[in-house]
């Protein structure tokens, strides 16, 4: 498919569900949002337009702002996996009219995901930047590669059981399965009290293991990174001193630099720390405008 034909389906798809969430919205009354949402919105304008414009340090004050506002302040209770769940959880209830904010919130993620990169993740989410604050590079421990690829595959699971599960039982499993709950509520089993603890420590040797091996909103998202527009590709190879710096920076170990960048997107937070940290400033990541 051309960029061109991509282009307008993804506009055309984008449109659709926005049109679609918003009727659904119309039929419980007047188009009314939570002023949470907005806040939502307005932090992903803001990361969208750093991304864009590449203000590399405002992705820190995006996560700070999501982690105070989203995490602390509302106690998580804006997630945005329970938002994927309630979609299946009602529709599985044949309640459609109830799925129309959250179907309008997934359609603004999984439309900025797939014009720009996977900003939710590396420059939203108040779950990652946890994980983010805690990191610690000069501690960092990089998961063997083939261990890696095996762990990342778990997270498909918890996207099938988020899936299935609210459709056959007819309510959401995953927070009670979730250990930010302990965090961000103050409240949970001692199951999630140790995952938690297990969590949070292994966050400072390895980056976002959470997002990385669990996060089902993750799995979903980086199939839509996948296929969406984000790309890394070698802007100036002929300043290219192929020392593999990118590929040794990248805290997410998804480049590989050979001739040129390979880049797993589905795997990828479009963190650009792999161009920020390009010594030669070879790279630059490709998007749809």
């Amino acid at each position: 498919m051309s960029k061109k034909a991509k282009l307008i389906t993804g506009i055309t798809i984008f449109v659709g569900l926005i049109a679609l969430a918003t009727k659904l919205i119309l039929l419980k009354g007047s188009f009314k949002l939570p002023f949470k949402f907005y806040v939502l919105f307005g932090i992903l304008a803001v990361a969208t337009f750093g991304f864009y414009k590449k203000i590399y340090w405002l992705r820190y004050v995006t996560l700070i702002s999501s982690l105070a506002y989203l995490g602390f302040y509302q106690g998580s209770c804006l997630c945005s996996t329970g938002s994927l769940e309630s979609i299946f959880m009602y529709l599985g209830m044949g309640r459609y009219s109830n799925i129309g904010v959250s179907l309008f919130r997934l359609a603004i993620l999984t439309g900025i995901v797939f014009f720009f990169g996977n900003i939710f993740c590396g420059w939203v989410c108040h779950k990652g930047a946890v994980q983010e604050f805690l990191y610690r590079e000069s501690f960092a421990i990089r998961v063997p590669q083939k261990l890696d690829n095996i762990l990342k595959k778990f997270r498909y699971f918890f996207l099938f059981l988020i899936i299935f599960y609210p459709i056959i039982k007819e309510h959401r499993i995953f927070n009670k399965m979730d250990p930010f709950k302990v965090l961000f509520n103050l409240e949970g089993t001692t199951l999630l009290v140790i995952l938690l603890v297990i969590l949070l420590v292994s966050s400072i040797f390895i980056y976002r293991p959470f997002c990385r091996y669990v996060c089902p909103l993750g799995a979903l998202l980086g199939i839509i990174n996948k296929i969406g527009f984000f790309n890394i590709k070698l802007k100036k190879p002929e300043r290219c001193i192929h020392k593999n710096i990118c590929e040794k920076k990248c805290p997410a170990q998804t480049l590989t630099m050979k001739e040129v960048p390979e880049i797993n997107k589905e795997y990828c937070f479009s963190c650009l720390e792999c161009e920020r940290r390009c010594p030669m400033h070879c790279l630059d990541c490709e998007k749809a405008f």
